[in-house]
């Protein structure tokens, strides 16, 4: 079956739990699990990206009412990536990935942002803090995969996933709005990210150092100065 009319399907099934039953939502979740373990290549290197798009979709499913088609369409272009990397039939893998990671972790940290953080508060932050942590392992896996030490790997992936709690519990203390807390805690995280790699790659110098703070100051003044400050 073309990878464009798996992912046609999966939106089409995720328009459907929105707009009429629970029903649908059954056959939605199966008919994702078929199309992302059909084949089996490279089933477990993307399995977190998988699962965390289809929390996000059930998310999706439960709590929107407004732009349900594209966000339907956009649900099904993340899943076109995914099977599209797993399946190797990309060319460019590596930067279609860092897109898909991208665009997951923006989504995890707008669903929070935009969410009543005062209902379930514990179990909201343990939720973003778990997600964080096994896209951070599976980015590491896919950027440096010489970097084979599982301990690690883990142990650098809760310390990352453990500062980005942090920094997401600060930024909810400002009067942002969602897009613009999601934006400045994902550009925190994409620096983490490039120093991580770096890290692991034995590249990290002054230079990278310099530049990532550059560019932090940079894009967070920019994202201060475009929001507006709503108690």
């Amino acid at each position: 079956m073309p990878l464009a009319f798996k992912s046609a399907l999966f939106s089409a099934f995720l328009y459907l739990s929105v707009v009429y039953s629970s029903l649908f939502m059954a056959v939605f979740l199966l008919a994702a699990i078929y199309f992302y373990f059909r084949p089996t290549l490279n089933s477990g290197h993307f399995f977190y990206s998988f699962l965390i798009l289809i929390i996000t979709a059930f998310l999706f499913v439960i709590h929107s009412s407004l732009f349900i088609i594209p966000i339907s369409l956009l649900f099904g272009v993340i899943f076109f990536f995914i099977l599209g990397i797993k399946n190797m039939i990309f060319r460019h893998r590596n930067a279609i990935y860092y897109l898909l990671n991208t665009i997951l972790f923006l989504i995890l940290f707008a669903f929070f942002f935009a969410s009543n953080r005062s209902n379930l508060f514990l179990i909201k932050y343990l939720l973003l803090f778990f997600a964080i942590f096994l896209l951070f392992r599976e980015f590491i896996n896919f950027s440096v995969p010489e970097a084979s030490n599982y301990h690690k790997n883990n142990l650098i992936s809760f310390g990352i996933a453990f500062l980005t709690i942090q920094f997401v519990w600060i930024i909810a203390l400002f009067p942002f709005n969602f897009l613009n807390a999601s934006s400045l805690i994902l550009l925190i995280l994409l620096i983490l990210e490039d120093f991580s790699v770096n890290y692991f790659s034995g590249a990290i110098n002054r230079q990278i150092i310099l530049r990532n703070i550059t560019i932090f100051l940079v894009l967070s003044l920019l994202i201060f100065g475009a929001s507006k400050w709503t108690p």
